[in-house]
């Protein structure tokens, strides 16, 4: 019934009871109904696949998403003069695709609403940076750590990078002996799920046993997912932090935005609420800190503030939404960035429209500054 008639169903959902629909969700598959509603979101149009604008000497690959969030890089282009084409690398025959595209660097924001298609993304943009010599953006290594906490949090502890305390555990026995010790409440999380889909909150010890019991069996459907689409073989236990306040902090290039996260209930994430406390020095400070150490250029720190005053990494995002506002940075009222001035060692606050289509313009204005410095080492090369 969902596939013959998405339009009735959608029309009909405001009516039905959130507890409703969430049994549904979990009991059926509705990826038909899903791809129907990312279709309805202002999607580009076929006509809109190939741009040519005689603005710039280059021409930008967008890499298609399943959820269409590929748009941003589009009307960026279209707004910024970029000749760009839209290449789909699902496709079987996807390295012919990028072969021939003729485009002077790709754009990526993987699809992760399904593991296979993270996986897809991972293995087929490994493909086009190390065999291929392609120049994706952002980063490849930013994009491997993207929607994967397990990566996340290798990569942080690797990096000796503040962080709540988290465990992984790939043995049941060892797990459930960790949770027969650990103080409670805990967070227990699937690797993916954004907006804290794949996270819950346990005060029960005997609840989060049996959670753990049926991740290791069963396998565990982040909330909203799609029911073939278990987690299973491993378990994700962070320590709470209780009254935390959560920032998203976000560099793009030198740019640097910041703003809390409003919270419902336990969560921050998917709230749906933004608040606009301007981010203080050392915030940004810390934000650079991060991002230097891991070479990112387009990063979402979500950093957790304390009551002691401290500041931990909760997540990664080399890409992220902003349906909830498209700034991401409010000072006295005004939208605008912050810029690091490296020559006065100082923070200069510019008033203006700077996360424009989920901070696409910003991406793609920092890739053409590459792609110029790369075709003038190459001239210097020849001669």
């Amino acid at each position: 019934m969902i596939m013959k008639y998405p339009g009735l169903i959608e029309a009909l959902k405001k009516f039905i009871p959130f507890r409703v629909r969430s049994f549904v969700r979990s009991h059926f598959i509705l990826l038909d109904y899903d791809k129907y509603i990312w279709n309805k979101s202002r999607p580009v149009e076929e006509d809109e696949w190939v741009s040519r604008e005689p603005q710039y000497p280059f021409k930008i690959g967008i890499i298609r998403e399943f959820a269409n969030y590929h748009k941003h890089y589009a009307a960026a282009c279209r707004e910024m003069g970029v000749s760009y084409s839209i290449l789909d690398i699902s496709k079987s025959k996807w390295i012919e695709a990028v072969r021939t595209s003729g485009c002077d660097a790709f754009l990526a924001w993987p699809s992760a609403a399904l593991t296979i298609w993270k996986e897809m993304y991972d293995e087929r943009l490994k493909i086009m940076v190390e065999e291929m010599g392609k120049l994706v953006y952002p980063s490849y290594k930013e994009l491997w750590i993207y929607e994967s906490k397990r990566r996340t949090r290798d990569w942080l502890e690797a990096n000796q990078v503040p962080s709540p305390r988290t465990e992984i555990f790939y043995e049941l026995k060892e797990a459930l002996a960790f949770i027969g010790r650990s103080e409670m409440p805990i967070v227990i999380k699937t690797s993916q799920g954004a907006s804290s889909k794949g996270v819950s909150i346990f005060r029960d010890r005997r609840k989060a046993r049996n959670w753990i019991k049926k991740a290791f069996r069963k396998g565990i459907t982040p909330r909203r997912g799609d029911p073939r689409d278990r987690h299973w073989g491993h378990v994700i236990m962070q320590e709470y932090l209780p009254q935390v306040k959560e920032w998203r902090m976000v560099r793009i290039a030198n740019s640097y935005f910041g703003h809390p996260k409003g919270r419902v209930g336990d969560f921050h994430s998917g709230s749906g609420r933004v608040l606009w406390d301007t981010p203080p020095v050392s915030l940004l400070e810390f934000l650079k800190q991060v991002t230097d150490i891991g070479g990112f250029t387009s990063m979402d720190v979500d950093v957790f503030e304390t009551r002691d005053g401290r500041y931990l990494v909760n997540e990664l995002q080399t890409v992220f939404g902003a349906s909830y506002s498209k700034d991401q940075l409010h000072v006295d009222g005004r939208p605008g960035r912050f810029l690091f001035m490296q020559d006065r060692n100082q923070w200069i606050f510019e008033e203006g429209d700077f996360a424009r289509n989920s901070c696409a313009n910003l991406r793609i204005e920092y890739l053409l500054t590459q792609l110029t410095k790369r075709d003038k080492r190459e001239a210097c090369i020849r001669k």
